[in-house]
């Protein structure tokens, strides 16, 4: 059994609270994030093999984003490096680098790792993440996605049907455009995720977006499941933990093992 708010209970909730943020917003006619569902499932599992995702593919992907999706995508590979004392920035911000990513979407990954950091301590307080980013705790033009989205997160209590209302009452980032906030809204959802565990998602959301969902029309998840992303979770946490991850389950689509 899954301990509540345990390191791989929050990582299970990012990963399935990006999913239905993303299922649940409308779908814009115009994204320039064009595959980046697509691209957190083949980082998570490229990570969970040990990959460094710094192939010249890889860097075209992630060049390729927005700031808020290339956060989103390089979760797996923050993940793995962080611990609570940041042993790993130099090399984290050395893969940026290498990435050449935007200055916007460099520093929105560098604030993505500070909050995993702080997260991986004793305590899991708002508060306490609030406190890892210069303007987390509240709205700052220039404070960055990373702490703007975690403000969201601040003023919601960990709520995460509130944090999803106050990003699209608001139009978060619409400055995003054609995002429309879409994929910014998920970037909330994430960190929403780790504040809060699973727990926290909310069975209505969860059962409709995750555990019952059936969509109209084509699915950029490729109506991945919760039993899949438990999965790909275990895998990307064994790999953090330094335990010979297993191999990737059956339910996972064929196009992660590639």
């Amino acid at each position: 059994m899954v301990q509540t708010g345990s390191q791989y209970d929050r990582l299970v909730a990012a990963l399935e609270a990006v999913v239905i943020s993303d299922r649940s917003t409308a779908r814009p006619r115009v994204t320039e994030d064009l595959g980046w569902q697509e691209g957190l499932l083949q980082a998570a599992a490229a990570c969970a093999r040990g990959e460094r995702l710094l192939s010249p593919r890889w860097q075209a992907h992630f060049q390729s984003l927005s700031s808020s999706a290339a956060a989103i995508n390089a979760l797996p590979y923050l993940w793995v490096m962080a611990d609570v004392h940041g042993h790993h920035r130099k090399a984290v911000y050395r893969w940026i680098e290498e990435l050449e990513l935007s200055p916007a979407a460099a520093v929105a990954c560098e604030q993505m790792f500070t909050v995993l950091c702080q997260q991986m301590g004793a305590t899991h307080s708002l508060s306490a993440l609030a406190r890892a980013l210069p303007g987390g705790a509240g709205p700052q033009d220039g404070a960055g996605l990373v702490a703007q989205a975690l403000s969201l997160v601040v003023q919601s209590q960990g709520q995460f049907a509130v944090a999803l209302g106050l990003a699209r009452h608001r139009e978060w980032l619409a400055a995003e455009i054609p995002l429309q906030g879409g994929c910014a809204i998920a970037l909330v959802g994430l960190l929403t995720g780790l504040a809060s565990g699973r727990a926290g998602l909310g069975a209505a959301l969860r059962q409709r977006w995750l555990l019952d969902y059936h969509p109209a029309q084509p699915d950029p998840w490729r109506e991945i499941d919760a039993d899949a992303l438990a999965a790909l979770a275990t895998t990307l946490h064994c790999r953090w933990a330094g335990i010979a991850p297993p191999t990737l389950s059956s339910t996972l689509p064929l196009g992660l093992r590639g």
